[in-house]
């Protein structure tokens, strides 16, 4: 467990940049492939035809905001929580804590990183797991912001195990953990070092792992090609 909490603690701190621009309103968005019916996509556009009118010149109220709020509240409570975890890892260990950001700093990379580097010699379990619960929390949200994550959403890549097409699905499984799971209509049974854990019997990914998988996908297309 020590390893995973490690693992997306550094993934938070690795995104961060990331989140941070996504506090303006249009910055483009790592893109996804979606499964849009018709009747999602009417919604939508209906959804963005009251907006445009709410927030027109002549409409009263709000007006566009500068920021974008969702983001830049994640930002806030993230930042919020890293500082908190990295002060009692601190205070656990003997050292000497972080000094807390100051007006307008919003860099959480030192705390998250301060806390990776130094939670494996915390003794005490059910603080471990009081971080690893708040650390994973964290990297559902960046990924969320970052609109990483769409449950339901079939990736168009093989399996380099199964290989069968179209079988990997994002899911949001039971506690919020996000993560891909391969569906497939076979047994998928990957090498134990290759899987993150297991949901069902299938095999899961959770986000940290995504770049490994990305990696087992292109060396797969090369040795196909």
């Amino acid at each position: 467990m020590r390893d995973e909490v490690v693992a997306d603690l550094e993934w938070a701190a690795e995104y961060w940049p990331d989140l941070i621009e996504m506090r303006i309103p249009g910055t483009r968005r790592p893109w996804r492939q979606t499964e849009l019916t018709p009747e999602v996509i009417a919604e939508r556009d209906e959804r963005d035809r009251i907006e445009r009118f709410e927030r027109s010149r002549l409409s009263l109220g709000a007006s566009p905001a500068p920021l974008d709020i969702s983001v830049l509240q994640t930002v806030l409570d993230l930042l919020v929580q890293a500082d908190d975890l990295a002060a009692q890892v601190a205070d656990l260990l003997g050292y000497e804590e972080l000094p807390p950001p100051g007006p307008g700093e919003m860099d959480a990379r030192p705390y998250l990183l301060f806390v990776a580097r130094r939670v494996l010699d915390v003794g005490d379990e059910l603080f471990v797991e009081h971080v690893a619960r708040i650390a994973r929390t964290m990297v559902d949200r960046v990924a969320h912001s970052l609109c990483m994550v769409y449950t339901g959403q079939a990736l168009d890549v093989e399996c380099p195990w199964c290989h069968q097409p179209d079988a990997w699905r994002v899911r949001e499984l039971p506690g919020g953990q996000v993560a891909i799971v391969c569906e497939s209509s076979v047994v998928c049974e990957p090498p134990t070092r290759e899987v993150g854990t297991w949901w069902g019997g299938r095999p899961v990914w959770p986000i940290q792992d995504w770049e490994r998988l990305a990696r087992h996908i292109q060396a797969a297309e090369e040795r196909a090609a």
